[in-house]
């Protein structure tokens, strides 16, 4: 934690410490595994996203795959 006050800390705007909060946020609910369930909470509530082997990567991949997709419809 102490290294996250750091990092906020060198925030300059609220905006900015608003999206490195959500993205702890979203690593915690969607990366990390819980050490007792041995699933992340989004496998525990039933999300199933398929995320495997880099799950940060592949969620990367899918939201940016999702963006283009939304763009596409909007055009």
């Amino acid at each position: 934690m102490r290294d996250r006050e750091k990092v906020m800390r060198d925030m300059h705007s609220k905006e900015s410490a608003q999206k490195i909060i959500e993205a702890i946020r979203i690593h915690y609910n969607y990366c990390r595994e819980h050490s007792v369930l041995k699933k992340t909470p989004a496998e525990q509530a039933g999300i199933k996203l398929d995320l495997s082997g880099n799950r940060v990567e592949s969620l990367m991949r899918l939201a940016a795959k999702a963006n283009n997709e939304s763009a596409m419809l909007s055009i």
